[in-house]
């Protein structure tokens, strides 16, 4: 009993003293690599991560372009795919992984994750050429409503289906939410969902588009996600998530993409 919480009192000692030092000394040491943060994500997410004339961007790009360097590391980004991130961050193939990933009860059993660095919506986008009749969420018991697999859009969509909200659910692979826009602009679905910042993108792209109505009761806290034994590196992660958000950095970053 005694050993136990001494080694207790050890680790939180450890912590305090840890949690005191400047962001870029707690990560020393603390990552796969010395001096490297490895960001697990997928580049099909606009305008969170994407390719544009050929180039990486986005604003979870410049967000952990910012983080890693006010931590003195350097960020390598790692393409892999929506479906297996997060069981390649339980198997610590990353420091951290980003996507616009929503922190739910599910995912913080496996993962640790940071502080939200925004809490926005999902939103169901219509094509108002088609479908001008639709004006909110009371209009569509007779939609087919198009989602990515895996998803929390997925899991509202279904639950809109089992409250006779709407008629149907179209899911597409992650990778894929292009055809799940074409089906839209052509009229084979009555609407898409996604997180607003994803949402406001699309219709950004296309005068037909719009967003009709954002789901009422259903926060969207993004954080960041890190496996479960590396308190430090997330104590410094969310130390500077902090400072970029107090000075500043971070309102600059949402108005360049358009995010809350």
């Amino acid at each position: 009993m005694l050993a136990s919480r001494w080694r207790a009192g050890a680790l939180a000692t450890l912590l305090l003293v840890a949690t005191s030092l400047p962001a870029e000394a707690r990560a020393k040491g603390q990552t796969l690599a010395p001096g490297v943060l490895r960001i697990g994500t997928y580049f099909v997410n606009p305008p969170f991560e994407f390719v544009a004339k050929g180039k990486r961007v986005g604003f979870e790009v410049d967000l952990m372009n910012e983080v890693a360097r006010r931590m003195r590391l350097r960020p390598v980004f790692i393409n892999s795919q929506w479906e297996i991130i997060l069981r390649q961050m339980e198997d610590r193939r990353y420091d951290c992984i980003v996507g616009g990933i929503t922190i739910t009860r599910a995912r913080q059993e496996k993962l640790a994750w940071s502080d939200p660095y925004m809490t926005t919506t999902l939103s169901l986008v219509v094509n108002s050429a088609k479908t001008p009749q639709i004006r909110g969420i009371a209009d569509m018991k007779e939609a087919t409503v198009g989602v990515q697999a895996a998803t929390t859009d997925y899991n509202a969509a279904i639950a809109m289906q089992k409250r006779s909200e709407i008629r149907m659910v179209e899911v597409y692979p992650f990778d894929r939410i292009d055809s799940a826009m074409a089906d839209l602009v052509a009229g084979r679905i009555t609407a898409v969902m996604k997180v607003y910042p994803v949402a406001a993108w699309l219709t950004r792209q296309n005068p037909d588009l719009r967003i009709v109505a954002q789901l009422p009761d259903d926060p969207q806290p993004l954080g960041i996600g890190f496996e479960k034994n590396n308190p430090v590196l997330l104590g410094a992660v969310n130390a500077v998530l902090a400072d970029i958000k107090q000075d500043g950095t971070y309102r600059r970053l949402a108005h360049k993409w358009g995010v809350p």
